[in-house]
């Protein structure tokens, strides 16, 4: 018998498949499926479409690339929209011609903010955050 791999722990979170070519020609291209990854590696498939189904992965996010990601597709963190609301809200301020002042328009602190720079960072959803992480990375 095959031994099959073990899920990764601490994987957890939330991906979207970025699907450019639709093989079967029923999931589709784009953001098919959606996958989430629980605390102890597990992991389970959605695919929203005109067909609903959810797939459990028990071999986590190894065996949901093993079996779905062929022919470039590939897997990348799911976007949280409260992250693009703050990132938003922190934008450089701009003018009626488009000028600036350079300035956050949330906080008025030189643009990208600190708020800015953390709500655009790629990072664990689930650590703390620290400004001096960013302080020091700059």
């Amino acid at each position: 018998m095959t031994e099959q791999p073990q899920p990764a722990p601490g994987n957890r979170g939330f991906y979207r498949m970025r699907r450019p070519i639709d093989v079967s020609g029923i999931s589709g291209t784009g953001f098919p499926a959606e996958i989430a990854v629980f605390s102890d590696g597990h992991a389970a498939i959605h695919w929203p479409g005109k067909y609903p189904t959810t797939t459990p992965h028990p071999g986590g996010l190894a065996w949901t690339e093993g079996i779905h990601c062929h022919h470039g597709t590939t897997l990348e963190p799911l976007p949280d929209p409260r992250l693009a609301r703050i990132a938003e809200a922190h934008s450089k301020s701009t003018s009626g011609g488009g000028l600036t002042s350079g300035l956050c328009n949330e906080c008025e602190l030189p643009h990208p903010c600190p708020t800015y720079v953390w709500a655009t960072t790629d990072r664990d959803p689930l650590a703390t955050w620290d400004p001096a992480d960013d302080e020091a990375a700059s």
